[in-house]
């Protein structure tokens, strides 16, 4: 191949017939010969040969007449049979081989070669070697390296997720304002973009007591907080709610800002509070006197709401929390195009315009990232036939198309559209779908500024299985301002664009209206079934059997030296307790485990009635808990029973128990068991939610709610731990009166108690004494 060169320097050059230069080579030698006009590399070994026949080399030089005297390695044929090695110092080459029998092995795409000039020697200043040999068979592997996180990112479908405080890459970035003081007041670490509120605060017996006196907000590229806004600790919500409608716009800012540091402890704001909060973002941002900080300050305010308690958001705030969704719809199409994009760790307005002459669609995309809270770099808005490329994984995405006559490029100006991302859906509660698990979901908002367009809606949310839960189906749905409910109409599910079933895949949507929209999902959790029982759990309880069936024959034999009642009351115990280790033998296992093969969601678009999905109840589980806990209960009655009548014997020397207490104890044996049992099943037991009673791992009774935390409201706890400890004190009771009655009985007893009761009290003193400083 021909090289190119302008000629400064003559040199002696080696001819093709004359010189060969062998550049580090083990088992095979490489000859480089280098003419005036051209340089062909030719690589020859002992056993196996790697012929390049047709690849020539371009070596680009500042002289015609070049020596190449190599120094370093830097460049290495990996072969079968052969290694060769070309050291030198400035030069990249690229080696690309299909050879049958040689595999060539590279980590990088392109290898330095560094060359040094001799007295005579022109420098060489790039040089590119391509190696091409165009055989079948071959195989060429090629090595990434994973990317190294720093600042806590972790490594994600081979990207950095990073904390909110750092950007970049890597994480390299610093995206936040350290802890600084500003005109005497304290500010935290502050992510950049967002308020950070000073550690001074509002003093006692002041309204606002214990709520922050100044807010500051984190500027972007200085890393420095701008001035600080001061919060008059005398305000209330309800006062500046009265005081805005009739304030100039100066007055306007003072009375955003102190909202906003109002509301910056979400979890204490009332129901009142947040009704008064969301009507006064709703007059500030509908208002034609309005600026930047205004608009800052209101929108960080609403989503500083989103993190109020649940329980705080009822049908007094419902018409609250409708207006101010409505005008978040309307504002995210007054955004201009210098500040198109507004981020609150819990909200996202958004402004794009679709632009006919190119492509009638935008798309906007949330990508996830190590908190649950949105960040500036995570939002990318395009308009493009498909949507960003982003190896991070998906978070939320919609895309906006217009179609029929609204997508004709040479009719209509360029359109707006407004986006709005809400972080869950606490402006959106709902009648028709419960949520057990207090699980998020993104409520997202698309709004064209033009009407009677036919636009066709898609939006996507991420996957959302975890390891302790996966989504068991889900439903696309809108807030119907008319039902203030979610609706399905309009709305409906796509399938994986691969047509392959996979649950984990992200959740499509379609929809032919814009509004406020959402994926609600249910989950179901990923049981973990308990193992067979153990050669030596089944060893044991199998012993334990055979005395029980022991004891019982030996009751039963002997019955007529004791007297009717005590044999009752201990063949009772045996059987109830001989019933309860059979059924645990025999079926503490769920018999009708779940699959472990997730299924698909089901076409159907229908909104599932809770956020927690249970199988109707099938099989034997149910009716084996129901008589564990009935056998186990009975066990402890007869207990109870057996010690009442001891307590009876020694307060009744002469005339022993009452005379009716056979019978009751035959009612109470086998009849309190059956009401508690009964009571237990009756309230918490329908064929539609059996876990409600009993567990899914194993047949016995439910005690933890859906995040595994110990639930009152469980049966576990009333209908059987607390019956069982009432019992267990009756028998404590009844132990202590037959010490003391055995004690008063007995002399030799009795001075054996005030001996042991001394020796205890004297240790107790002689440790007082010794370890109190105040006495020595």
């Amino acid at each position: 191949m021909a090289t190119t060169a302008e000629t400064a320097t003559t040199a002696e050059t080696p001819t093709t017939a004359e010189t060969s230069t062998t550049l580090n080579t083990t088992t095979a030698s490489t000859t480089l010969n280098t003419t005036t006009a051209s340089t062909t590399l030719n690589t020859t070994t002992a056993s196996t040969t790697l012929n390049t026949t047709t690849a020539s080399t371009t070596l680009n030089t500042t002289t015609a007449s070049t020596t190449l005297n190599t120094t370093t390695a830097s460049t290495t044929l990996n072969t079968t049979t052969a290694s060769t090695t070309l050291n030198t110092t400035t030069a990249s080459t690229t080696l690309n081989t299909t050879t049958a029998s040689t595999t060539l092995n590279t980590t990088t795409a392109s290898t330095t070669l560094n060359t040094t000039t001799a007295s005579t020697t022109t420098s060489v200043t790039t040089t590119t070697t391509t190696l091409s040999t165009p055989t079948t068979g071959a195989s060429t592997s090629t090595t990434t390296p994973a990317p190294s996180c720093q600042n806590e990112g972790q490594i994600s479908n081979g990207v950095c997720l990073c904390p909110d405080d750092y950007i970049g890459k890597f994480c390299e970035l610093q995206n936040f304002c350290p802890l600084d003081v500003v005109d005497k007041f304290t500010f935290p670490k502050t992510v950049v973009g967002q308020f950070g509120y000073s550690k001074e605060l509002c003093e006692k017996g002041l309204i606002s007591a214990g709520l922050p006196q100044a807010s500051a907000l984190c500027l972007n590229g200085s890393f420095a907080f701008g001035p600080p806004r001061v919060l008059n600790c005398s305000l209330t919500l309800d006062t500046i709610y009265g005081d805005l409608s009739q304030a100039p716009l100066e007055n306007r800012q003072y009375l955003a800002s102190n909202t906003q540091i109002l509301t910056s402890r979400p979890e204490q704001l009332t129901s009142q509070n947040i009704s008064s909060a969301a009507n006064i973002v709703s007059n500030l941002l509908s208002s034609g006197q309005i600026t930047e900080d205004i608009k800052l300050a209101a929108v960080t305010t609403a989503s500083q709401l989103l993190n109020s308690s649940v329980d705080n958001f009822s049908t007094q705030t419902e018409n609250a929390t409708s207006s101010l969704t409505r005008t978040l719809q309307n504002f995210s199409l007054s955004l201009n195009g210098t500040e198109p994009q507004l981020v609150q760790p819990n909200l996202v307005v958004q402004v794009a315009t679709i632009n006919l002459t190119e492509t009638p669609e935008v798309h906007f995309t949330a990508f996830q990232g190590l908190t649950d809270t949105f960040a500036g770099d995570r939002i990318r808005v395009n308009q493009s036939s498909s949507a960003s490329q982003d190896a991070r994984p998906l978070d939320v995405q919609m895309s906006i198309k217009l179609t029929g006559r609204s997508s004709q490029r040479n009719s209509s100006a360029p359109i707006d559209v407004g986006f709005v991302l809400y972080n869950n859906d606490q402006f959106f509660r709902s009648k028709v779908f419960d949520d057990p698990l207090d699980s998020k979901r993104r409520v997202i908002s698309g709004n064209l500024g033009k009407e009677n367009l036919d636009v066709s809606i898609q939006f996507t949310v991420g996957d959302r299985n975890s390891s302790s839960v996966y989504v068991q189906d889900f439903a696309c749905v809108f807030w119907d301002y008319e039902l203030n409910d979610w609706s399905t109409k309009g709305c409906v599910k796509i399938k994986n664009p691969s047509g392959e079933s996979n649950p984990s895949s992200p959740m499509t949507c379609n929809c032919n209206h814009t509004t406020n929209f959402a994926v609600l999902m249910s989950f179901s959790p990923n049981y973990e079934y308990s193992p067979a029982l153990s050669v030596i759990s089944i060893t044991g309880c199998s012993l334990s059997l055979v005395g029980l069936i022991i004891t019982l024959l030996f009751q039963i034999l002997t019955r007529n030296s004791r007297g009717s009642s005590p044999t009752l009351l201990m063949s009772s115990i045996c059987t109830s307790m001989t019933i309860f280790y059979l059924l645990f033998i025999f079926g503490i296992n769920n018999p009708n485990e779940q699959s472990s093969e997730r299924m698909e969601p089901s076409s159907d678009n229908t909104i599932p009635p809770s956020s927690f999905h249970q199988d109707r109840d099938r099989g034997s589980c149910t009716a084996v808990t129901v008589l564990l806990q009935y056998f186990l209960l009975a066990a402890f009655t007869w207990g109870t029973l057996y010690a009442a009548h001891i307590f009876f014997l020694l307060k009744n020397t002469i005339s022993g128990p009452p005379k009716n207490f056979m019978l009751f104890s035959i009612a109470t044996g086998w009849g309190l068991p059956a009401v508690i049992v009964g009571l237990s099943l009756g309230i918490t037991y329908r064929p539609e939610t059996p876990l409600n009673y009993r567990q899914e791992e194993f047949c016995w009774l439910a005690a933890l709610d859906h995040n595994r935390k110990f639930d009152v409201r469980k049966p576990m706890l009333w209908g059987f731990l607390l019956p069982l400890a009432l019992m267990i004190f009756f028998n404590i009771v009844v132990l202590f009166y037959f010490s003391c009655v055995t004690c008063r009985t007995n002399t030799a007893l009795n001075r054996c108690v005030q001996v042991l009761i001394t020796a205890v009290l004297q240790v107790c003193s002689y440790h007082f004494i010794h370890t109190d400083p105040a006495l020595h």
